[in-house]
């Protein structure tokens, strides 16, 4: 195969993903909008392209087309203060962690923190090449959750699981199929996982 036709190749396999992402995406929040409509409002305004290629420079990386679409979409699944710890008794209760197992994706101002922080103490030392940037957490210490791979090669783009000293643990699919794993068991009332079928607590999505 030519170098020219590897290149188109794998433009359209990005494409794919992105658009796979997209409609995911697109999906959920009409489910919220109609279902958890406390959810759906305090979901963030996309980022950059500016804030991503940012992001890229500073972490030494190439975000994946499926991650990149969804952050220009939205930066994450509920706003700032959700993933970070309350300064206040009156601050909103976080309802940005409404995925499965009560995760969230986190916004981009937290990732490179969670890269230099829990996910590069549970990298692993021998292979300062891997490049796994957390996505999602179930808090704001980002100590526990998922990666995407963003290292070149035969994984990148791939979600795995990681926590704190503890080797990490790619897995084989990608955020985009993740997310459209999500719509589907939130769209048909069913559980994802080890997780009961999704119920709403007061205008909120709550998996667990």
């Amino acid at each position: 195969m030519s170098y020219l036709m590897a290149m188109v190749r794998a433009m359209t396999g990005n494409q794919i993903r992105a658009e796979q992402a997209l409609v995911a995406w697109a999906r959920i929040e009409m489910w919220l909008k109609e279902h958890a409509p406390r959810t759906f409002q305090r979901l963030p305004a996309p980022a950059t392209e500016g804030e991503l290629r940012s992001l890229e420079q500073g972490l030494d990386l190439t975000v994946p087309a499926d991650v990149r679409a969804f952050y220009l979409v939205r930066n994450g699944t509920g706003p700032v203060l959700d993933f970070d710890w309350p300064t206040s008794r009156d601050a909103p209760e976080p309802t940005g962690y409404f995925l499965p197992d009560g995760e969230g994706v986190g916004p981009l101002e937290n990732l490179g923190a969670w890269f230099e922080g829990p996910v590069a103490a549970a990298r692993l030392d021998d292979e300062p090449g891997q490049r796994y940037l957390p996505i999602t957490t179930i808090d704001p210490d980002g100590f526990y959750g998922s990666f995407v791979d963003c290292t070149p090669g035969q994984g990148y783009g791939l979600l795995g699981d990681y926590a704190e000293a503890e080797i990490p643990n790619p897995g084989e699919a990608t955020f985009a199929a993740y997310l459209t794993a999500v719509a589907n068991a939130l769209c048909e009332g069913r559980g994802f996982g080890d997780d009961a079928a999704p119920r709403v607590i007061d205008g909120r999505l709550d998996w667990r």
